[in-house]
């Protein structure tokens, strides 16, 4: 077998310009999947990064009461019920954090804008400060009740500087209006994209300004270990939610927009909603939502995105499989003498078949080698140019900058569907060659 690998380099390195541009056409198509693939993982990864620190966990437990007028109300009094579904998944879980949601109104002289507030345990939540990317002032005043970050994008809007303060207008949970005032101590780049901007600020303020009483809150965010036990957490917790009470099915609606509608459930500030009588129920009914819920719609996308990459990268192949079948036929007319010489001195039909094989395979192989190679340099400079943190791309980016994650599961598949393709054109020509009689080759040539 080294003798034919032998021959077989041999081959290649006597037809230099055949070789270059058969194995130039399989690096260009491995270098296209290889980016598409990279890009779209990393883009996804990136995304389920922001979107789980903007969202502040991920999965989301919500629940709603019916108050004595008959009507619902976002809050969670009691939370034995929540407890009992994270002891299960304690094995799970990174960490817990209690939050609460309101969208209100915040005012800055004659300026007006429409703001979501997450009202935040900053004791609790340690890792806070280390996923916020502060672009002015300092996280070291979040103890002050008064405090509030901004994004970047919302404190231009408003005109407001570090320091000054604002007043926001908001419902309670119980619909009524109240007014609470601010002071700007943070803004924050990035996290500003699908009109989902929020502000952060104690827990206790905003629990006042909504009408919560102390220790109570609306949402339980669940940090998990693995990001990929997402799913399978969730529904391991919405079925002992179902044994203890009402809760909201997860069924999706046809008809609406998964993203959006979970993203509704974690607002806040819609105020009560009237309930009919028969709609009513007794307790606290949960809801529960994750990151994949939320980030639906976009991994569809992402999959759309890498089922055409993948679609142009096989029509790439077959174009290029078409172009070495033709080229191996015009090879094995070049070389019947070299093969009824070959044939004569004993050498069998299935060496002259492997000498082919074995020539397609290293084409195959140098230019996926090629490809790759071309694709880990166009990542590498790709990934120090800095975007910037304050458009609607940042939720896609790492910190303004493009995040490529090369899977080498992908790329190993990527290569032995390349490779089979490759032998498979090959091996046509290998066959008729290794068919050819060696008198009659001789014949032909002499």
């Amino acid at each position: 077998m080294n003798n034919f690998v032998n021959i077989a380099l041999r081959n290649l390195g006597r037809q230099t310009k055949r070789t270059v541009l058969l194995g130039s056409a399989i690096a260009f198509g491995f270098l296209i999947i290889t980016l598409v693939n990279s890009f779209t993982a990393g883009l996804a990864l990136s995304a389920q990064d922001n979107f789980s620190h903007a969202f502040g966990g991920h999965i989301y437990f919500t629940g709603t009461q019916v108050s004595d007028r008959g009507s619902e109300i976002s809050v969670i009094q009691d939370t034995r019920v929540v407890d009992a579904a994270l002891d299960i998944l304690k094995d799970q879980v990174s960490s817990v954090h209690r939050r609460s949601q309101t969208t209100g109104s915040l005012i800055v002289g004659a300026k007006v804008q429409r703001q979501k507030v997450e009202g935040v345990n900053f004791q609790d939540e340690k890792d806070f400060r280390q996923n916020l990317q502060v672009a002015s002032g300092s996280l070291d005043n979040l103890d002050d009740p008064r405090s509030i970050i901004l994004s970047q994008e919302a404190a231009d809007k408003l005109g407001v500087k570090i320091g000054e303060a604002l007043i926001f207008k908001t419902p309670t949970v119980s619909g009524q209006q109240n007014l609470g005032d601010f002071i700007l101590v943070a803004t924050y780049t990035g996290q500003s994209g699908f009109g989902m901007s929020s502000a952060f600020a104690s827990l206790e303020t905003v629990n006042q300004l909504i009408g919560l009483e102390k220790g109570q809150f609306q949402s339980v965010n669940v940090y998990l270990k693995d990001m990929n036990s997402i799913d399978q957490a969730t529904l391991t917790a919405y079925n002992f939610l179902k044994t203890q009470g009402p809760v909201v099915s997860r069924e999706k609606d046809p008809n609406e927009d998964t993203m959006m509608s979970s993203m509704r459930s974690m607002m806040g500030g819609t105020g009560p909603r009237a309930l009919a009588e028969d709609d009513r129920w007794v307790g606290t009914k949960y809801q529960i939502t994750n990151l994949n819920d939320i980030m639906a719609s976009l991994l569809m996308i992402i999959q759309t995105i890498n089922a055409i990459g993948f679609s142009v990268f096989i029509i790439l192949l077959i174009i290029t499989m078409v172009g070495i079948m033709n080229s191996y036929r015009m090879v094995m007319v070049e070389r019947t003498g070299e093969i009824g010489t070959m044939r004569a001195l004993g050498v069998q039909k299935s060496g002259i078949r492997d000498i082919f094989l074995w020539e397609g395979f290293f084409i195959a192989l140098g230019g996926a080698l090629a490809g790759l190679t071309l694709a880990l340099l166009v990542v590498f400079f790709t990934g120090l140019v800095d975007f910037g943190s304050s458009s609607f791309l940042s939720f896609f980016m790492k910190k303004g900058h493009i995040n490529f994650y090369l899977n080498p599961g992908e790329i190993l598949k990527n290569l032995g569907i390349l490779v089979a393709l490759s032998m498979v054109a090959v091996f046509w020509p290998a066959r008729s060659a290794s068919e050819l009689e060696p008198a009659q080759a001789l014949r032909e040539v002499y």
